[in-house]
């Protein structure tokens, strides 16, 4: 039986801790999701198994055999200052990451989890397909690039607990929110990994190719990844639905400091206990024994910025130790001008 005043409980609850949307939907298979994961298996064969990992994400009864309900819940990120000197190098999305544990959003999240435990719900935490979710629960809408836009823009964060127990559920909102002659964040991109609308290669996006590799991007696509040192916003940054959409409110906690040696110099110049404490507390998706690509991004940066006084920290890197710094130093080295004096 239905307990329609629980799905309202835990909507209230929700609101009442902070977040901006919550919306409750079954916890069946996302045949919507894996369908689109098909499409794009067929269509970017060469991205196949980077696709086929994310399959687990559409069956919420393979993580939680108890499955019944999906609680989403969006949190607004849009509302931090960010330090102009961080534009282009880092996406927003993790300058100011609400699953750092010292962030207002972390603990928001522990708190809810807290309540819905103490509510007598067994949950499982962000083991379903979180943009499917939102878009099942009716608090989001697909954009022709992947994200899910709320009122917020898509300057937005998701969470998902799948909970044992059946309650009210929301209406969908299956339509994409763009206008249909937009083109905007598909003619941005880069790479062209963004190919048509809902309709992107994620073996060429820029986000993957600064942190999920483990080996250096092709020769041919090393000029197109600017200077990006980890994740990308152009297609966000272009879309007319996301503007006026960030608001600089508050301050994230430390990223002033942080900014201040998130630099290509400093970068360039640290060594890897440094890194190792100040750069992958933040920034953990690249990982403690691949610091090799850290400095490879910074290498590659400073060639795509053309700025010429970079040779003196590029050309030390051309006799490193690691062969792909090494690789990366010669390429960025010819690109600003092996003659430079």
């Amino acid at each position: 039986m239905v307990d329609h005043g629980f799905s309202s409980m835990i909507k209230d609850k929700a609101m009442a801790l902070g977040f901006s949307f919550c919306g409750i939907s079954n916890a069946s298979r996302f045949e919507e999701f894996i369908e689109n994961v098909d499409k794009r298996i067929a269509h970017f064969p060469e991205s196949k198994g980077l696709y086929e990992k994310l399959m687990q994400y559409g069956y919420p009864e393979k993580s939680a055999e108890w499955a019944k309900s999906i609680i989403t819940c969006i949190s607004r990120y849009g509302k931090f200052r960010i330090p102009p000197s961080l534009r282009n190098l880092v996406g927003k999305y993790y300058l100011v990451d609400g699953r750092l544990p010292y962030s207002q959003e972390y603990a928001i999240c522990q708190q809810f989890e807290a309540w819905l435990r103490g509510m007598g719900l067994r949950t499982c935490k962000d083991v379903v397909t979180a943009r499917w979710a939102a878009v099942r629960a009716g608090i989001g809408q697909f954009g022709k690039n992947n994200f899910i836009f709320t009122s917020h823009g898509s300057w937005i964060r998701m969470h998902t607990w799948v909970i044992d127990r059946e309650t009210e559920y929301d209406q969908p909102s299956l339509s994409t929110v763009c206008p249909e002659d937009c083109t905007r964040c598909i003619d941005v991109c880069p790479t062209q990994a963004l190919e048509g609308p809902m309709l992107m290669n994620y073996g060429d996006c820029i986000a993957r190719l600064t942190y999920r590799v483990s080996s250096l991007p092709p020769v041919g696509m090393r000029g197109k990844l600017g200077t990006w040192l980890y994740g990308c916003d152009l297609c966000q940054d272009v879309c007319p639905l996301n503007r006026n959409r960030w608001e600089e409110e508050g301050e994230f906690p430390g990223l002033d400091d942080f900014s201040k040696i998130l630099t290509l110099e400093s970068l360039a110049e640290m060594d890897d206990d440094s890194f190792i404490q100040t750069i992958y507390p933040k920034l953990w998706y690249i990982e403690k024994d691949q610091l090799w690509l850290w400095r490879c991004n910074v290498l590659r940066a400073m060639a795509n910025s053309k700025n010429k006084d970079y040779i003196h920290h590029i050309r030390p890197a051309l006799k490193h130790s690691n062969e792909n710094i090494r690789e990366m130093a010669a390429w960025a080295y010819e690109r600003l001008g092996s003659t430079h004096g």
